[in-house]
């Protein structure tokens, strides 16, 4: 069956997106001071660090910052400090202005409770709101170099909390008003829900490992903060500050006692209480983060830092492959490593890894942020030692697939780090700025860097790679001819930031890159479900970005064009088959010879190229089923009239027509050629298959291409016995559901 929305449809898939850069680009958006606009979560930490690398001073802020959308900023943080005396508890409020650039960074200025000046990065903007839902900064005052982040916090707090947290974080041990070393801890709080908090984790102070168990209670406001005291067993005190960002829930947290200070996060590990964790909650390959440090009197006096993978079997071993960037003795950069060992996990998700091969190490870890299907951990947190560090490190899931153009566009960027003379730790460096990449390997780079309480721009170019593993290298050279040289990991399984562990002679750092509008590959969608990563060969897909045709652009002709005014669309080089084109869409379809896996995006408008991306091709069907109105599916009824709920809806037991993307492989009737029309007569697809409509199963007639469409599906079923009204349709096939859009249904 022809249907008449054959060539029309995918005209008219479109959704409205926030323009990205003034030239082509694919995804991508611009900020305004409107982007930071409520309240988030707020983590500051403070640090002063003497020429020989001695930390003298330590601030450690959990609570919230409140921003107006406008220009007006309000920290209001209980803070722990260690100056010339321990002042744990104290409340702090600061206010100030603050205003963003287009692309997402942008400056705070206090001006009240402290005199301070901040660089902020907006991340996570949403294209349905225009909010950030984090961000992150670096700054100073007279006293410290900050670095910090913040959340969105829910409209509604939690009102307790309840079940098993995953917590980790970074801090000094002191003795009195001294930093005397390195903390990281990582473990597990158990909330009951009354009040009551149990608790145990793995503390590493320089080169000794120790296991703390601790009990205690707990508070919660509804403004999303919470404070808990603990008792460990060996009467040791310490007071908990959190800030909630999340209903799981997650939030940063501020641990203090007169023997520590530590900062960091704490996210629900979302275990089964009735099965729990086991070894098998860690499989597979996950990108890894690796950092090491020695204090000695406070002086830091070893550094490492490092990523790459490490490799889970589910039963008991483990792998880390890493290169490493060292201060120890010399500058030792770019140092491949590769550690084996064993791993536990227990029901609570807290375990131990033990390292033989490559090193001898011993590692606390807990998984957490599990999938609700699988079972498996989507994060892990990692402390340990071995003969010359004190470690900190995660490890989080990977894309199944990567290639150079799947980190593309504007990416902000956060690092913290160390600034060297020789192999003598001088001070520390909190970096915050932005990353613009091409998608075929070439990257510009802008950053603030905080230096102990100095404040620096640098501007950078240079080149990356990433290969299929999803790891790769990044090489920069500054305006003032310095070097920056490291590895790079891309991390989330929709490749939505990077690690990049990086060093030049005068300083080594830790950097993690965001896309900040999500990576600019999931503006490559299905033209129907408007689902990235859903759109097999020869079928219909959707660009979003700016500046991708010089006016609207439609094609009724077939064969389609592969030039719309003065735009192209290449698919691993190959010339796409055009829809429609304007300057924010363009509907295409994917060539038939395309393979599965993954596929670089580049879209050319006259002179001017965008950005490479990476779009994930799948081997089986992906159905988007066409809508309309609002949330309407394009069913043709019985009579040929379009299913409208007021007019036309179908009848229980006629045959009606909806028509879909996404569809994959055929058995066809005919040639299949990449912009000419399907062939005449059936061609079924060859996945499993099935229609329901309100959950009901409806008898399918026929389920393939639409004969002399392009890129277009059909499914003829019959309306199965369910009540009268809309009801959701949803086509699946090989194990995938569509979208669920709604059939006007009457009975007979």
């Amino acid at each position: 069956m022809k249907s008449r929305f054959a060539l029309l449809l995918p005209v008219l898939f479109c959704l409205p997106v926030m323009p990205a850069f003034a030239q082509t680009a694919i995804g991508g958006g611009t900020c305004t001071s409107s982007v930071l606009s409520g309240t988030y979560e707020l983590l500051l930490t403070g640090h002063q660090t003497s020429a020989n690398g001695a930390a003298s001073k330590a601030f450690q802020g959990v609570g919230t910052a409140a921003f107006d959308g406008l220009s007006k900023v309000t920290f209001t943080l209980t803070a722990n400090t260690v100056t010339t005396s321990q002042s744990f508890g104290t409340p702090l409020v600061y206010s100030g202005t603050y205003s963003l650039q287009s692309n997402c960074v942008g400056t705070i200025s206090i001006t009240t409770g402290d005199t301070a000046t901040f660089n902020v990065e907006a991340l996570s903007v949403s294209s349905s709101t225009g909010l950030a839902s984090s961000f992150a900064l670096t700054g100073s005052d007279a006293t410290y170099a900050y670095s910090g982040s913040g959340n969105s916090q829910p409209a509604t707090c939690p009102t307790t909390l309840s079940g098993v947290h995953e917590f980790s974080g970074t801090g000094s041990t002191l003795s009195g008003a001294s930093v005397t070393g390195i903390l990281d801890l990582a473990g597990v709080l158990n909330f009951d829900g009354q009040g009551n908090l149990t608790a145990n984790w793995t503390q590493v102070a320089n080169l000794t490992a120790s296991a703390v168990s601790a009990t205690g209670t707990y508070s919660l406001s509804s403004t999303c903060l919470a404070s808990a005291t603990l008792t460990d067993t060996a009467n040791n005190k310490y007071a908990v500050s959190m800030s909630i960002y999340t209903t799981s829930p997650d939030f940063s947290l501020a641990i203090s006692s007169p023997q520590l200070i530590v900062d960091g996060s704490g996210s629900a590990t979302q275990a089964a209480t009735a099965t729990g964790c086991s070894a098998s909650t860690l499989n597979g390959t996950y990108e890894s983060t690796l950092s090491g440090h020695l204090l000695v009197n406070g002086v830091t006096t070893r550094l490492m830092a490092a990523n790459g993978s490490v490799t889970f079997d589910g039963i008991g071993i483990v792998t880390f492959d890493l290169t490493s960037n060292a201060v120890n003795g010399s500058q030792l950069f770019g140092t491949p490593l590769v550690y084996s060992g064993t791993y536990t996990v227990q029901s609570n998700c807290q375990g131990t890894i033990n390292i033989s091969g490559g090193d001898t190490a011993t590692f606390g870890l807990v998984g957490y942020s599990l999938d609700a299907t699988t079972g498996r951990a989507k994060s892990v947190s990692l402390v340990g030692t071995d003969a010359l560090y004190a470690y900190t490190g995660s490890a989080s899931v990977q894309p199944a697939l990567c290639a150079e153009s799947i980190v593309s566009g504007q990416w902000p960027f956060s690092a913290t780090g160390n600034l060297l003379s020789g192999s003598t730790d001088t001070g520390t460096a909190d970096i915050v700025g932005w990353f613009v990449l091409d998608g075929q390997g070439n990257v510009t780079a802008n950053w603030t860097q905080s230096t102990n309480t100095a404040v620096t721009s640098v501007s950078a170019t240079g080149t990356y790679t990433v290969n299929p593993a999803c790891l790769g290298s990044m090489t920069l050279t500054d305006t003032a001819g310095n070097k920056y040289s490291g590895t790079l990991a891309v991390t989330g399984a929709s490749a939505g930031n990077f690690s990049w562990v990086a060093a030049s002679p005068q300083v080594v750092f830790s950097a993690t890159g965001h896309a900040v509008f999500g990576n600019p590959g999931l503006a490559v969608v299905n033209a129907a479900s408007y689902t990235a990563g859903q759109t097999p060969a020869g079928n219909v897909f959707s660009i979003f970005g700016t500046g991708l045709a010089t006016k609207e652009w439609e094609d009724t002709a077939v064969p389609l064009s592969t030039t719309a005014l003065t735009t192209t669309v290449t698919v691993n080089g190959e010339l796409a088959p055009l829809f429609y084109a304007a300057p924010t869409q363009i509907n295409a379809q994917m060539p038939e010879d395309i393979k599965p896996g993954v596929a670089t995006v580049i879209v050319k408008n006259g002179s001017a190229t965008s950005n490479a991306v990476a779009v994930t091709i799948p081997a089986t069907g992906t159905p988007g089923i066409s809508m309309w109105g609002n949330d309407r599916a394009v069913v043709v009824n019985q009579d040929g009239t379009l299913n409208v709920p007021t007019t036309s809806p179908a009848k229980v037991g006629d045959t009606v027509v909806v028509y879909f993307t996404g569809g994959g492989p055929v058995t066809a009737a005919g040639p299949l050629a990449t912009g000419s029309p399907s062939p005449a007569g059936l061609s079924w697809i060859t996945g499993t298959y099935s229609v329901t409509v309100g959950g009901v199963a409806a008898t399918v007639n026929y389920i393939g291409l639409t004969p002399g469409s392009i890129g277009l599906y059909q499914a003829n079923f019959v309306v199965p016995k369910v009540d009268a009204g809309d009801r959701e349709l949803v086509i699946t096939i090989a194990g995938q559901a569509s979208n669920d859009p709604l059939i006007a249904v009457v009975t007979k």
